[in-house]
């Protein structure tokens, strides 16, 4: 009999790389918690880089806005890079236990923000506004692995149009992981075994992605939006409550 707990790193992956695809985002997000329960953040982190990398390009290749979106909000992909490597610096110098509380707060941030509604015309964000707006999400992504709520509250303030956003926010997502890849090997602090055991599960995450794709088109997945937000929900409480309980 397969041992479960060997199981359970592979069995998250394929799980949040099939929501990604069923949703058009949602793998670190909902990856790195489940990881995150079960060990250390710095090793949950770094099971999901190259799989974060290859579910966001699968995306992007399937976005036909990708090059507009580069040409006007390129300053938020370049600064998520350079974040994510100071975030990673912050990871790496401190104790990771009580970011797991931190980890849920996020979650919690983006359940929250994620139900409000926007509407109007678009509004127009200076370059250097795009900067530092991919900055603090690079520094959110090094330290606890997720953005998403960064990215909502900007999506409702400037009334930016969902095909754009979709696609400048899965290449940040691509930059980010290189920026925490960086950090990690600038720290010699890479753990080989954790990204080989990613690399081998990277062709079951693919086609994962695929199926969830393939299936986003044929159905309407409200209902299993809110099996997600109520999962995400219990994810975020866990955590807090496994900090405070560590603390």
């Amino acid at each position: 009999m397969p041992d479960p707990a060997a199981l359970y790193v592979p069995g998250v992956l394929l799980a949040s790389a099939f929501v990604h695809g069923l949703f058009g985002f949602g793998f670190p997000m909902l990856a790195t918690p489940l990881l995150a329960l079960g060990m250390d953040l710095r090793a949950a982190v770094q099971l999901t880089l190259l799989p974060t990398i290859a579910t966001n390009l699968g995306s992007i290749a399937g976005e036909r806005h990708r090059g507009e979106a580069l040409r006007r909000f390129w300053p938020i992909p370049v600064c998520t890079g350079l974040g994510s490597f100071a975030g990673t610096q912050v990871l790496l110098a401190v104790d990771p236990e009580p970011l797991r509380a931190l980890l849920g707060l996020v979650l919690m941030a983006y359940l929250l923000t994620e139900r409000l509604h926007a509407g109007g015309r678009e509004r127009q964000v200076p370059l250097w506004g795009l900067a530092l707006l991919g900055l603090g999400m690079g520094l959110m992504a090094g330290v606890v692995n997720i953005f998403a709520p960064v990215v909502i509250v900007f999506a409702l303030y400037t009334r930016m149009p969902a095909t754009l956003m979709v696609a400048a926010f899965n290449l940040s997502f691509v930059t980010s992981k290189g920026g925490q890849l960086l950090g990690f090997a600038w720290r010699d602090a890479v753990d080989a075994s954790l990204l080989a055991q990613s690399v081998w599960a990277l062709p079951g995450v693919l086609l994962a992605l695929w199926i969830g794709i393939r299936l986003r088109r044929r159905i309407q997945p409200e209902h299993y939006r809110r099996l997600l937000r109520l999962g995400l929900w219990a994810l975020a409480v866990a955590l807090v409550w496994n900090a405070l309980l560590a603390g």
